[in-house]
């Protein structure tokens, strides 16, 4: 497909309106314009498609959102679990006094439990 470029000066109330698709979906600007210009030029041309098209559109980023939420509240949990872990092997091994470095070496403990698991999650998913 051979490309052509054509420079459009638009309202600023719908160059705010292209950012925020943009943001929303996760793409550039210039992707959102080109969407926006696909979508109207569809709409001209094409009607209930075009709306069964956006419908899925909207529906696939309601579920990416979802999906980024998840993996989200996951990696927390994953954390929270690796640092609990290391509380409670810190707690079975309690034989130092001084706080600031049991603290540094549970933290670390964490870290590296969290790095083990975000690893062994990496590896099952390829």
């Amino acid at each position: 497909m051979n490309r052509i470029k054509l420079s459009i000066r638009i309202p600023a109330e719908q160059e705010t309106l292209i950012r925020h698709i943009a943001k929303v979906r996760g793409m550039t600007r210039y992707q959102a314009l080109l969407r926006v210009i696909e979508t109207g030029l569809s709409s001209i041309t094409g009607g209930a498609q075009v709306r069964s098209q956006l419908a899925s559109e909207e529906a696939l980023a309601r579920v990416e959102s979802r999906l980024a939420s998840i993996e989200s509240l996951t990696d927390r949990s994953l954390f929270t679990a690796s640092a609990a872990y290391a509380y409670s092997r810190r707690a079975a091994l309690r034989n130092d006094s001084d706080a600031d470095r049991i603290d540094a070496a549970t933290s670390d403990a964490a870290q590296a439990a969290y790095r083990r698991q975000r690893a062994l999650a990496a590896e099952a998913l390829s």
